[in-house]
C-alpha cells in the first residue's frame, strides 16, 4: 500500500509541474538601436576633429523567453536575445553597425481580464560596433533594461512594443557609450 501512495503522489508531483510548467515565448522583431557617447573623428575640408558620436540603425531582434516561476499574476523568468542592425552615413563604405547578445532575468505580470501583459527585464552581455568609421567592429561588454507589453491578438500569439536603455561599457579605458533600442513585433507563446 505504501508503493501505492508514494507512486501516486510522485504521479501527482509530476502532473502538477507539468500544468504548471514555464511558458515559452519565441520573439522577432523590427528594432532599432542608438549609440551614442564615442568620440567621433571628422575630417571635413578643414582639420581633422573629434566630436561627440551617435547614430540610429536599423535591422532585426530575435529571442527567446521562459517564465519559469508563476506567483499569481507575476512571472519570473529568463530571457537571451540577439540583434543585428545597420545604418548608412556619410561614410557609406563601412555604415553603422551594432550588433549583440544579452541573456538575463524577466519579470512579467499577467492579469486575467486585461489583454496585455507588460515585463521588465534586465539584461547583460555583448555588444560589437564599427561606430560607423571602421571597416572592423569592436566587441564590448553590454547591459541594459527593457520595458514592454504583449498584447494578446490570437491565442498563444501576441505583438510586443518594448523599449530598453544601457551601456556599452568600453573594455579599453575610453568613455562608455549610451545604447538605446526600440522594437516592434510578433511573439508565439507555447
Amino acid at each position: 500500500m505504501n508503493r501505492l501512495k508514494c507512486c501516486l503522489a510522485i504521479c501527482a508531483f509530476f502532473a502538477c509541474a507539468a500544468t504548471a510548467h514555464a511558458q515559452l515565448g519565441v520573439y522577432a522583431m523590427a528594432s532599432a538601436g542608438r549609440l551614442s557617447g564615442f568620440n567621433s573623428i571628422y575630417a571635413g575640408t578643414g582639420p581633422t576633429i573629434n566630436t561627440a558620436g551617435n547614430f540610429w540603425a536599423r535591422g532585426g531582434t530575435v529571442g527567446l523567453y521562459d517564465n519559469f516561476l508563476h506567483l499569481g499574476p507575476i512571472a519570473l523568468g529568463g530571457d537571451v536575445r540577439g540583434f543585428i542592425q545597420t545604418g548608412s552615413n556619410s561614410n557609406n563604405t563601412y555604415g553603422d553597425q551594432l550588433r549583440g547578445g544579452l541573456v538575463g532575468l524577466r519579470l512579467g505580470a499577467h492579469a486575467p481580464l486585461i489583454p496585455f501583459k507588460p515585463y521588465i527585464q534586465a539584461e547583460i552581455g555583448g555588444v560589437s560596433t564599427n561606430y560607423g568609421q571602421n571597416a572592423s567592429r569592436t566587441g564590448n561588454l553590454a547591459y541594459q533594461v527593457q520595458v514592454g507589453a504583449d498584447f494578446t491578438i490570437f491565442p498563444h500569439l501576441d505583438v510586443r512594443a518594448e523599449y530598453g536603455a544601457g551601456q556599452v561599457v568600453s573594455v579599453l579605458g575610453s568613455n562608455d557609450q549610451t545604447l538605446q533600442q526600440i522594437g516592434a513585433g510578433l511573439v508565439l507563446r507555447f
